[in-house]
């Protein structure tokens, strides 16, 4: 009797241990299954939406300026015998107007020093020759003021500007740059195009593709040569369709320069974080 009910105590925990050891395999199975789901969500999230992600880390950048003065250097587009788009105002004369205030509140601002790319706006010179002459002035910052055009018939109106590219050396402080001229001009009264105002230009050759600034991927084509070829952060901005009345009237006419000059000064101000001069400090110091 004994005996029976020692082999059947036996038999009891052989039971038990092989039931505890299905019981672990199922066990690390759930584990293993659990860990497998983790680790996929995991690569998930980080192959997730990457250029909205660094459009992201873009948002939270702030550059890092130093102490003043600053070196500004100015640029207007086309002028001397290229007198770029031609419409209400020719682009030549309306870059050259608004370079001119923009320099004026820069020279009234002792926090800044500007700088120009030819020393006349009725001298013929090249993109590639304006962007030596600024960066042999070693700018803090750069911006390059031109006008948009739209064909016969068409309403494009609005300003966009165009940083450094991604992948170049100063790229986010650019893109930083494009978008306190965006947040000034709209501010101003303009409507922004594109993401925000802010859009990237590739060439390729004669060709030149735009793409809207949310797209952060590296490419290998140029940009444009002032964006290119000047070791500082750098933006081109087009003010305002010479095309259109409308833009023109708010923002290409010689009261819509003196508007546009200050906005981007404004902006150069948000990117150094200074205070900007008084609107009313252009009226005493004209006066």
């Amino acid at each position: 009797m004994a005996g029976r009910s020692k082999h059947a105590a036996l038999r009891r925990r052989k039971k038990n241990r092989k039931g505890l050891s299905i019981g672990t395999v199922v066990s690390l199975l759930v584990c293993l299954l659990c860990f497998s789901a983790t680790f996929f969500l995991w690569k998930a999230a980080l192959a997730g939406p990457k250029l909205n992600r660094e459009a992201g880390e873009e948002e939270d950048f702030r550059p890092v300026v130093g102490n003043p003065p600053y070196r500004i250097a100015v640029d207007a587009g086309h002028g001397g015998s290229d007198p770029g788009a031609q419409g209400i105002v020719t682009e030549s004369e309306m870059t050259a107007q608004t370079a001119q205030d923009l320099l004026a509140w820069l020279e009234a601002d002792s926090n800044y020093i500007p700088l120009i790319s030819r020393e006349s706006y009725d001298v013929t010179a090249k993109p590639s020759e304006r962007a030596a002459a600024i960066h042999a002035q070693n700018p803090d910052l750069m911006l390059s003021i031109h006008g948009n055009s739209a064909p016969e018939g068409s309403t494009a109106s609005g300003f966009e500007c165009y940083p450094s590219v991604p992948g170049r050396t100063w790229h986010k402080e650019s893109y930083y740059f494009a978008r306190q001229l965006a947040e000034k001009m709209q501010q101003a009264g303009a409507k922004l195009r594109g993401h925000g105002g802010i859009r990237y230009i590739y060439y390729q050759g004669e060709t030149k593709q735009l793409v809207e600034s949310n797209h952060t991927e590296v490419r290998e084509e140029r940009s444009f040569t002032l964006l290119e070829d000047v070791d500082c952060p750098a933006v081109l901005a087009e003010q305002c369709f010479v095309t259109s009345e409308e833009d023109v009237a708010q923002f290409g006419s010689e009261t819509g320069c003196k508007k546009t000059a200050r906005a981007y000064y404004e902006a150069i101000c948000a990117y150094f974080d200074t205070e900007p001069l008084p609107e009313a400090f252009e009226t005493r110091h004209n006066g």
